[in-house]
């Protein structure tokens, strides 16, 4: 109900209330107000609740944007990959056409993971590039406390990583030395929340051997790829699993060849090297 002093700065406005309505929406009761002929109602309920929505659409939690930002530092796209598409993809065999049909059918949720073996240049890190852009499209449900600190639940865009191995070696290396502002733990815990991880080149990086395996990279390896188990994930393999093996040793490869494999749809991707195109 207004108060007097309400009804009397209405009325030196010329505005008089003429009568009341139910809110088609709402069902709440709206007054109907007249000045100078012309009537006028408007559900306040219903404005509040628009208002609401437009303030929280779009809204990300601060810690989701924190991981976000993160995430960013973490993904590394070669440019080469940048503007690949699934239409200029061009597949010259069963097995790359079954890899594209996979990565697709990964899109739309018909599988939790996925591992593409096989030599370089066939399309497997295109066909992961064109996932990362179509993943980052999709949303997720994020609890977290909104613009006025209440704890809600929040619809946001997934993360996605993109790591090239060797790079995010070189990246985590470069945090022993004071060289950016994230630390090797930073780095694990952010790959770890991702919502999509996309590891190429696994196995490509070079790191100082111990009694000839690689042990430095093959521990940050099979971190990974543990913190991982459950999640949405593509990996890229270039090289066969007894090479793997050969690489960080027969234990520690074969630990992390089953961490990788774990719930995952594997193809053994065949084809020419796009990229030995014209050479003899």
């Amino acid at each position: 109900m207004k108060s007097i002093k309400d009804v009397n700065i209405l009325k030196s406005q010329g505005i008089e209330q003429v009568g009341s309505r139910t809110c088609e929406t709402c069902k709440s009761t709206v007054p109907i107000y007249e000045r100078k002929g012309e009537q006028y109602s408007v559900c306040l309920t219903c404005e509040n609740t628009k208002l609401t929505k437009q303030q929280t659409d779009g809204y990300e939690p601060l810690k989701r944007r924190e991981l976000a930002n993160k995430a960013k530092t973490i993904n590394y796209i070669p440019p080469e990959l940048e503007n690949v598409t699934f239409e200029d993809y061009v597949p010259k065999t069963n097995e790359q056409i079954e890899a594209m049909n996979l990565v697709q059918e990964l899109i739309q949720d018909k599988h939790q993971a996925l591992v593409l073996q096989g030599d370089p240049g066939t399309g497997k890190s295109h066909l992961f590039r064109c996932a990362a852009r179509e993943l980052e499209k999709q949303k997720v449900l994020w609890t977290g406390r909104d613009w006025q600190g209440k704890n809600k639940n929040f619809e946001v865009n997934k993360i996605v990583i993109f790591a090239k191995v060797p790079e995010l070696m070189k990246l985590i290396q470069s945090t022993y030395k004071g060289q950016t502002d994230l630390t090797e733990s930073i780095i694990l815990e952010t790959i770890s929340k991702a919502d999509v991880l996309i590891l190429d080149e696994i196995a490509g990086e070079r790191s100082k051997s111990d009694n000839g395996f690689e042990t430095w990279s093959g521990d940050i390896t099979y971190q990974i790829l543990d913190s991982r188990q459950g999640k949405c994930n593509l990996y890229n393999l270039n090289y066969s699993s007894a090479e793997v093996k050969k690489k960080y040793g027969e234990t520690h490869g074969k630990r992390i060849l089953s961490r990788m494999a774990s719930g995952a749809e594997i193809l053994q991707v065949k084809g020419p090297d796009h990229r030995m195109k014209g050479l003899k």
